[in-house]
Parts: C-alpha cells; sequence; structure tokens
C-alpha cells in the first residue's frame, strides 16, 4: 500500500495524538515495549486499531487512515486520501453519522462510536468500538476530526 512521506505523518500523528491526549488526558495506546521515537511508526504500520482523520472542508476528505484502516476498509492510502469521508458510510446510515460529527463538534470527543461502514468492495462492516475526537493544531484551531475504530473485521485481519 501507498505510504504517506514521513515528516508529513508524523506531523499528522502529532496532532492527532496531542488531541487526544487534550479530550482522553492519555496518549493514544501504543504497544509497551516500543520507544517514544518509534511512536508515530508504530501508530502507522502497527497498531491493531484503524486510525483516521478527515478535514474540516464542506464535504470533508480523509486526510489520514493508518495501515490498520486501510486494511479494515479496502483502500491504498492514496484511494482514502481522494475519497470524501462521507462515503465510508452507507446512505441508510448518513443521518446517524452526521448526528456523530456534530456531537464531537460541539463535545470535542465521543467515546461512544460504533454504526455500520462500507468497504471498497461495497460490503457492509461494523465500527464496534471507537473514540472520534476534533484534532487541534498548535494555534489551537481544529483542523480535523480524527477516529479510533476497531470492527467486526478485526477478528479477520489479524490471524
Amino acid at each position: 500500500m501507498t505510504k504517506m512521506d514521513g515528516k508529513k505523518r508524523d506531523q499528522i500523528l502529532s496532532l492527532i495524538d496531542a488531541s487526544y491526549k487534550i479530550w482522553m488526558g492519555e496518549n493514544l495506546p501504543i504497544s509497551a515495549e516500543k520507544q517514544e521515537e518509534q511512536r508515530q511508526r508504530w501508530l502507522d504500520e502497527e497498531a491493531p486499531y484503524g486510525l483516521l482523520v478527515q478535514n474540516i472542508a464542506e464535504d470533508p476528505h480523509f486526510i489520514y487512515a493508518n495501515q490498520h484502516a486501510q486494511t479494515i476498509f479496502g483502500y491504498s492510502l492514496e484511494q482514502f486520501l481522494a475519497l470524501p469521508s462521507r462515503k465510508s458510510a452507507p446512505p441508510q446510515n448518513q443521518k446517524q453519522r452526521n448526528e456523530m460529527l456534530e456531537e464531537v463538534t460541539l463535545r470535542g470527543i465521543s467515546n461512544s462510536y460504533t454504526g455500520t461502514r462500507i468497504d471498497s468492495n461495497g460490503q457492509l462492516f461494523e465500527i464496534t468500538e471507537g473514540s472520534i475526537w476534533k484534532v487541534i493544531n498548535e494555534s489551537g484551531e481544529m483542523i480535523g476530526i480524527a477516529a479510533m475504530i476497531k470492527s467486526d473485521k478485526d477478528c479477520l485481519t489479524n490471524i
């Protein structure tokens, strides 16, 4: 699968991680044996959960997806970055998705994220556990919304 430039990846992951800490009081969970300098690479390439970010455009697009998210959804990074985020949920679930995004915009975070999503082959799957939070830049401005997800596909992708 396509890789993002290391510097850009690290910048985005640093903002995702710092923003998660603002809302949750702790950094994103990582493997205990990983050193801090390996943090971004591990989150991108080895995390056992999907990590995605959409921008805040009128019709938001994904600006980041880690390897696990790429596997769950069946898109390469290049395909993900061209995908309007609304296309990650089937039409019948758009209202629920929009309500959840509005909640995050108002509250900063949602820890009860579940829902039906659609992969690149049109197959539906369930997000079984997730958190969604505002991504804030160094100036305190919201630049996106991140999601950390586990799905019913995880039992198939971790074999």
